[in-house]
């Protein structure tokens, strides 16, 4: 990381899903990051992406919004961003969730067998979480 970065968890999904979780916990839908908004009006259902820290979202409304999408089954990625400081743009990222699939995880075990490792754990400790959330939300 250089000193003109930040790192920050980025979460993706369906503007849509983003969008209804993000009223639900009253973030402001500025947070939301869409790469073709010009495509929007047509289709809701276009990737969107929340990054944490950043200027409209905290990280009690990042859990808050992760809750959300795992309470209702949705589909998304989180992955750790390092991120340019003046322009926002991605240096780095590695993704956490969903897990590697297996094929790919064996080859990043052949080529770094300690990062490998380190995913994984990093797998497992967030899905125990997102499996604690579905638990206190169904009861």
């Amino acid at each position: 990381m250089t000193q003109d970065s930040t790192i920050a968890w980025r979460l993706t999904a369906s503007y849509r899903n983003l969008r209804h979780a993000a009223r639900l916990v009253d973030l402001d839908v500025n947070a939301l990051v869409i790469e073709d908004a010009a495509g929007l009006a047509a289709n809701d259902a276009i990737p969107a992406s929340l990054d944490c820290p950043s200027y409209f979202c905290d990280k009690a409304q990042f859990i808050l919004i992760l809750s959300e999408l795992v309470r209702d089954g949705v589909r998304f990625d989180i992955a750790l961003h390092e991120i340019e400081a003046g322009s926002g743009t991605s240096l780095a990222y590695a993704t956490l969730h969903p897990r590697l699939d297996e094929r790919t995880l064996a080859l990043l075990r052949s080529l770094d067998p300690a990062t490998a490792a380190q995913m994984t754990a990093m797998n497992d400790s967030i899905e125990a979480v997102f499996e604690r959330l579905r638990q206190q939300i169904t009861g």
